[in-house]
């Protein structure tokens, strides 16, 4: 029965060897059944948030600030200029 699915990656572990190399990595293989990769897989994807989806306030807080600055440094930019004849 193949109904399992094998995740290979490499582990290894610096903090033991100070020298490390290659060779002090290992190759770990974890062999997960079908269902419960589909399970793994579907949580993992279920959690993260769609795409386009943003929070108002926060938008709405940066386009103030964004306006705050634009009227801010026109207005002293005008001041300035009139100053300067």
């Amino acid at each position: 029965m193949d109904d399992y699915t094998k995740i290979t990656t490499k582990f290894c572990q610096p903090h033991i060897n100070m020298m490390a190399d290659n060779s002090s990595c290992n190759d770990v293989i974890l062999k997960l059944p079908k269902s419960e990769f589909n399970k793994f897989q579907s949580s993992m994807v279920s959690n993260s948030p769609p795409l386009g989806e943003f929070n108002m306030n926060i938008l709405g807080a940066g386009l103030g600030l964004v306006l705050v600055f634009y009227v801010l440094g026109y207005g002293l930019g005008r001041m300035i200029k009139m100053v300067n004849l």
